[in-house]
């Protein structure tokens, strides 16, 4: 029987996967596309094996969830130059590893930051926060419930938890929920099941839906379930990861459990950026 479930959760996945369209594009190559100024743009850079996501709002103010490795501080600062983006009104660093935080100091600097929110304890980070204080920025903790407002969007901070212990790094990661009109988006950072099963309990599943999920972990086995991606329903599912990575991130059990719940995997191993629009009613690809 078990031999039988097996066989059937392959023919699955290799069904899943034949219907993935064929990628040719050099995820190291810079984005040519342009933000949409009416419209709330999501762009998922491609930095190697970790996290930077650009979003920009119609009110003009731009942000960055998570800012990469800092062997791709190049790339990254090109990129957002390309996209005529000069300034930065904020940046969320999700939690300290490195793969996250490393550019946070270049983009201070470079980008006239005023403010830096973090998840986790101050602790995680080493001296880094005491350097970003010292070039004038805020740097200010991130606790369940805050919500930052960017004219008719929000972002809110969903995890981790108050009263809550988690048993590493990853797990008490900010996760992050921005809405605008009807639309949602939800960054996992590298939240692992255990923090989604502290969510699942904590929120109604309409405080968990969203179009848009940026999967847990570089879409390691550790994260996304299949109970908590059936809760939050993705049409489009976002892993930011590096190409050929050690770590043979995304598993392929997580890409068996996205393709489960039938919704469409973009990755930034595969392209130089993944963009995708809110207008308040529909989440787009912009390709």
């Amino acid at each position: 029987m078990k031999r039988a479930l097996s066989l059937f959760l392959i023919l699955l996945l290799l069904l899943f996967g034949c219907r993935q369209p064929k990628v040719t594009a050099d995820p190291a190559a810079l984005y040519q596309g342009a933000l949409e100024p009416d419209k709330v743009d999501l762009l998922f850079i491609a930095v190697g094996q970790g996290d930077a996501c650009l979003i920009a709002f119609p009110t003009g103010e731009r942000i960055m969830i998570d800012t990469g490795p800092f062997e791709s501080r190049d790339h990254l600062v090109d990129q957002l130059h390309a996209l005529d983006v000069d300034r930065l009104d904020a940046i969320f660093v999700t939690h300290g590893h490195a793969d996250h935080t490393g550019n946070l100091l270049t983009l201070v600097r470079r980008f006239d930051v005023p403010r830096v929110y973090f998840g986790g304890s101050e602790g995680d980070y080493g001296d880094l926060l005491n350097k970003v204080r010292r070039r004038g920025v805020t740097c200010t903790p991130l606790q369940e419930g805050d919500r930052f407002p960017f004219g008719e969007a929000a972002l809110t901070v969903l995890s981790p938890l108050k009263n809550r212990a988690y048993d590493d790094e990853n797990g008490s990661s900010a996760v992050l929920r921005l809405t605008y009109g009807d639309n949602a988006a939800l960054f996992m950072a590298d939240a692992t099941m255990q923090t989604e099963e502290y969510m699942l309990f904590r929120y109604h599943r309409s405080e968990l839906s969203a179009d848009v999920l940026k999967v847990g972990h570089h879409g390691s086995n550790g994260s996304s379930s299949l109970r908590f991606i059936r809760a939050v329903f993705p049409a489009l599912s976002v892993i930011s990861v590096g190409r050929n990575n050690e770590y043979g991130h995304p598993t392929a059990e997580v890409l068996l459990r996205l393709g489960l719940v039938g919704t469409r995997v973009l990755r930034t191993d595969e392209v130089p950026a993944v963009q995708i629009t809110l207008d308040g009613r529909e989440a787009r690809v912009v390709e």
